[in-house]
């Protein structure tokens, strides 16, 4: 019996002095990289210094990381999810309806998340986007809605909470749906918030500053960064963001970011192969910056990096042929090169197909036989109807139409990018999500514990486990 009691004590002993010294990780940064499957990364891979001929893919950093596994992320009610279904289970620990931000199914219970739990845990919270920052994927870290098109209640739910500090995109609808509600950011700013949204503003935030809304000044009049493709040179980067939210927030207790990357998702719903592939690269970017602050602090911070879904069921490869190299020389955005063609339109409506094939040329490299881009016939045919209802028919092209939107003709910009995607090897199955697990990609305290598959119900579980939350 002594010799029991003395075994049961020692264990006591033992397990009350692991929990006294086992060490939480302090900073955790959250990449969700919207619609990034594994495609949309190996093809960014291939396209990093592709040369004809040359059979080589460059890594990512977010590829170099020691832990990789996936997860799979379907909703309450469908197998493909949205994105704030699938965010609400990554932030909750439970499954909701695809439509439904951070509450059940039935719509009755708000799912405290995991930025609320910091927050009571005494730890600083960051929540980023490239896209407005009462998006489906950003809102569901910490607004409770029925429904993700509740942009303005979201807006007006945000400074709730006392998050520390938002950053990147403005808000969709900040006086409602039909411009006549009290301003949002005028009720954040009552609620303590300040908003910077100049450069100046921007840098001028600084260590220890508190309830902050950092919104870039150079993006689209509804609240999206511009494309990184088409390279705004003043404009804000989601990796300054990421940066000023480190410098802002550290603090010796830690702090829990969140950081999407939206725009992947968007230029996958359009089929955009070459947007989609420097939205990577920018994304990457912002990824680069938590792995210089995690080389300072190994031991105490834990990067994470995925998706919410995959968009566009991208693929690649067609007739075992792949021509990355191919794709530099795309230079704009399909919504860009839609604008071009507007703006054209309205300054020569009588302008010739041939002019047009030029400007394709310049912008997407098409027509031009010395690289390897030539077009076929079939190719000329595809790209004069489609001139032919833009420019003689008086079809309407919105470059500025809600990224969802499904255009049953096909502007000429959505025809060139076709065309040049396919003579480059990536195609795409739909304008949609899939169904299909997402990557991820871990460094730092705690990896092992992402090292075999998981549910996406698990993500805050496990962080949440790590950070002693």
């Amino acid at each position: 019996m002594f010799k029991n009691i003395v075994i049961i004590s020692i264990v006591l002993f033992c397990s009350i002095g692991y929990s006294q010294t086992k060490q939480n990780v302090k900073y955790v940064f959250l990449f969700i990289g919207d619609g990034m499957g594994l495609n949309q990364i190996y093809t960014t891979e291939m396209y990093l210094n592709a040369k004809t001929g040359e059979i080589k893919a460059e890594k990512l950093l977010m590829n170099s990381f020691p832990v990789s596994s996936n997860m799979t992320n379907y909703s309450a009610n469908s197998f493909v999810t949205t994105s704030c279904a699938a965010a609400t289970a990554m932030s909750s620990g439970f499954k909701t309806n695809n439509g439904i931000i951070g509450k059940s199914p039935d719509q009755e219970i708000a799912y405290e998340n995991i930025s609320e739990k910091v927050k009571k845990a005494g730890l600083k919270v960051g929540i980023l986007s490239s896209v407005t920052i009462d998006h489906a994927t950003p809102a569901s870290f910490y607004a409770h809605q029925n429904s993700r098109n509740m942009y303005y209640e979201i807006s007006m739910e945000l400074p709730n909470y006392n998050i520390d500090y938002f950053g990147g995109g403005g808000f969709h609808s900040p006086k409602g749906k039909n411009g006549d509600q009290p301003d949002a950011y005028v009720n954040a700013v009552k609620k303590g918030y300040t908003i910077a949204n100049s450069h100046e503003e921007f840098n001028k935030l600084k260590h220890g500053d508190e309830k902050i809304i950092a919104i870039n000044p150079d993006m689209y009049p509804s609240g999206e960064f511009y494309w990184a493709i088409d390279k705004k040179e003043e404009a804000l980067t989601l990796a300054d963001f990421t940066k000023k939210g480190i410098e802002v927030m550290d603090n010796d207790k830690g702090f829990f970011m969140m950081v999407e990357g939206g725009k992947i998702d968007w230029a996958c719903h359009g089929n955009d192969g070459v947007t989609m592939i420097h939205e990577v690269l920018a994304f990457n970017d912002a990824v680069r910056v938590a792995y210089e602050f995690y080389k300072e602090r190994p031991d105490e911070t834990l990067i994470i990096v995925t998706a919410d879904h995959e968009t566009g069921s991208l693929y690649t490869g067609i007739n075992y042929e792949m021509n990355p190299e191919l794709l530099k020389y795309q230079k704009t955005s399909v919504q860009e090169f839609k604008r071009k063609m507007t703006e054209l339109k309205d300054a020569n409506p009588e302008v010739s197909f041939d002019s047009i094939l030029d400007l394709i040329q310049v912008d997407f490299g098409l027509g031009n036989s010395e690289v390897g881009l030539s077009l076929d016939g079939n190719e000329l045919d595809m790209l004069k109807l489609a001139y032919s209802k833009q420019f003689k028919e008086n079809n309407k092209v919105n470059a500025d139409a809600n990224y969802l939107s499904i255009n049953t003709v096909k502007s000429i910009s959505e025809t060139a990018a076709y065309i040049l995607n396919k003579k480059a090897g990536i195609s795409w199955g739909s304008g949609d999500h899939s169904a299909t697990p997402v990557p991820v990609k871990v460094i730092g305290y705690g990896q092992g514990e992402f090292s075999e598959g998981f549910d996406n119900t698990d993500l805050s579980k496990k962080i949440q486990k790590l950070m002693g939350v």
